[in-house]
């Protein structure tokens, strides 16, 4: 079966209605948003939703839902408005050569002072004792990265997503994963001992390596940090501390931990409101214990400290389970099974009080941070998040996109055809946005308070 529009209704090869994002059908171009409804009037096109048809920018659809040809307007940065020059009089003249002297003035003290103190050069800091005087002056083989652009803290493919250069669908095909860690080079004096100082972490510089890599930092953050070198000198010790700074780019916070995949943060997704979803309470991926899974197993519990979790919310069914179940996580960190729906499960009358449990469990702040999962992270944990953040008023375009990031682990996630489930389910149910309707059904037909979504919100967003 070929894709068809019927009714400005789009439905896809299987006869499903389907958010596909831009379409060619019967040789015309329609725009296929929420439900497969196809938008008229002007439209953003974001740029994973273009499947390579359009470019990014705003366009016109008819009445009809097709594209009206010419009517591409192209994605512009907003630039200050210029200040108006005030009148050329002799007085400005005369203020302006003086605002010039004292200029030039001031650089060529600067000039002076930099060469006298070494300020503009972090490893020109003078060193204590006699080594500069003596010909042994280690500065000199001390070289520290400079971080003029945002660290990337995800694989290459993923970073050309995040610049716009490919579709998202086109990252994850390229296979290359999607977490990459911080990577801080350096190269040192022989003999010397160095340390990197980093987010309240020590992390101690290898004298014959060249770089380290650190795990796991936050995303769109700015991090100062300081590398303290010491080196025994005939008669002295030498010891200079330089200090630095980096900013992560605002992508998507990827997680690793050992033995465990498909793991990221649900965090740092802006709301229709302006808020931001906090990083560091709830962290998604797979099974840690292996139970259904032996590949997934987490191989190192110390790497799950620094998360420091208080809630292992898995939703998995308990019943597969006969002995007394202790969280990898650690025997002090509380396990809950809830055998959780997922798609079109969630509308059924049985699944509905599981539901209920798990936002009152969502809802109390002491219960974070949690770790959430199921057995591959993907369909009952995709159910879930895709719902919390419905409340949380994060737009639809995200919650999408957060749902196909699995598809990186899993290549068959990278659309959208699974949440149709939940999209038919909720029609005719309340609400203008995915958002209303998603706080509609929760507390009308789920039972969860509006008590609840509030402290939901007040726990999980900034």
């Amino acid at each position: 079966m070929a894709p068809t529009i019927i009714d400005g209704i789009y439905y896809d090869e299987h006869g499903e209605p389907k958010h596909a994002g831009v379409v060619e059908v019967d040789g015309a171009i329609y725009y296929a948003g929420s439900g497969g409804a196809l938008a008229t009037g002007e439209k953003t096109v974001h740029g994973e939703m273009t499947n390579g048809i359009l470019k990014r920018g705003v366009y016109r659809f008819d009445d009809d839902g097709k594209l009206v040809e010419g009517s591409y307007i192209a994605p512009v940065k907003v630039k200050k408005a210029k200040r108006k020059k005030r009148s050329d009089t002799p007085k400005a003249k005369k203020k302006k050569r003086r605002l010039i002297l004292c200029i030039v003035a001031a650089l060529v003290l600067f000039i002076f002072a930099d060469l006298y103190f070494g300020w503009s050069d972090p490893q020109s800091v003078q060193p204590t004792g006699p080594a500069a005087s003596n010909g042994d002056d280690p500065r000199a083989s001390v070289v520290l990265p400079s971080f003029s652009d945002e660290v990337y803290l995800c694989t290459d493919s993923f970073r050309r997503y995040y610049l716009g250069e490919i579709t998202l669908q086109k990252a994850i095909e390229m296979n290359q994963g999607a977490y990459a860690p911080f990577v801080f080079t350096y190269e040192l004096p022989e003999n010397a001992r160095a340390t990197l100082y980093l987010d309240g972490k020590q992390y101690p510089l290898d004298p014959q390596g060249e770089s380290v890599s650190i795990d796991n930092l936050m995303t769109g953050k700015t991090y100062q940090y300081s590398v303290k070198v010491e080196k025994a000198l005939p008669d002295t010790t030498w010891e200079t501390t330089y200090p630095g700074s980096f900013t992560t780019a605002d992508t998507n916070r990827f997680i690793t931990l050992p033995g465990v995949s498909n793991t990221r943060d649900i965090g740092g997704y802006k709301t229709r409101d302006g808020k931001r979803v906090k990083q560091g309470m709830i962290i998604r991926g797979t099974e840690i214990d292996g139970l259904v899974e032996s590949k997934y197993y987490l191989t190192d519990k110390e790497a799950a400290e620094p998360f420091h979790f208080q809630t292992d919310l898995d939703l998995r069914s308990g019943e597969l389970f006969s002995t007394v179940y202790k969280s990898r996580l650690g025997d002090n960190v509380p396990h809950h099974f809830f055998n959780a729906p997922s798609y079109s499960g969630i509308f059924v009358d049985g699944a509905k009080p599981i539901l209920r449990d798990i936002f009152s469990e969502l809802a109390e702040p002491e219960n974070y941070p949690i770790y959430l999962h199921c057995t591959y992270g993907a369909d009952r944990t995709g159910t879930v998040v895709f719902l919390l953040q419905g409340l949380l008023g994060v737009s639809e375009e995200d919650m999408e996109k957060e749902y196909r990031l699995t598809g990186f682990h899993i290549a068959s996630y990278g659309t959208t055809t699974y949440l149709n489930g939940i999209y038919g389910g909720l029609e005719g149910t309340p609400g203008d946005t995915i958002n209303e309707k998603i706080c509609a059904y929760l507390i009308r037909e789920v039972g969860v308070t509006q008590e609840q979504i509030e402290r939901i919100r007040s726990i999980l967003l900034e």
